[in-house]
């Protein structure tokens, strides 16, 4: 089980956030991102190997209002991995 910490920041503010926990060998990053998008309430982005890169690389990614295909209120949209 891994910890990931989803945050939506505008000017620079968590404005929500939400932390889940998922089974890494059954879940994909797209299922994980879903899921923690409708706790949040908020538009599912675009998934790009860029993001799934940078968060097996740095433990976190960020989307963009350019990432959602809906318009979105917020500034930026964070996954982080939390450790134990």
């Amino acid at each position: 089980m891994i910890k990931i910490w989803g945050k939506v920041l505008s000017n620079e503010r968590i404005v929500k956030h939400k932390t889940i926990e998922v089974d890494a060998q059954t879940t994909t990053f797209f299922d994980m991102l879903k899921d923690l998008c409708q706790n949040l309430n908020i538009p599912t982005p675009v998934l790009l190997d860029k993001h799934v890169h940078d968060f097996n690389l740095f433990n976190m990614c960020v989307f963009k209002p350019d990432d959602f295909v809906e318009s979105v209120n917020f500034d930026r949209f964070v996954l982080e991995h939390l450790s134990k």
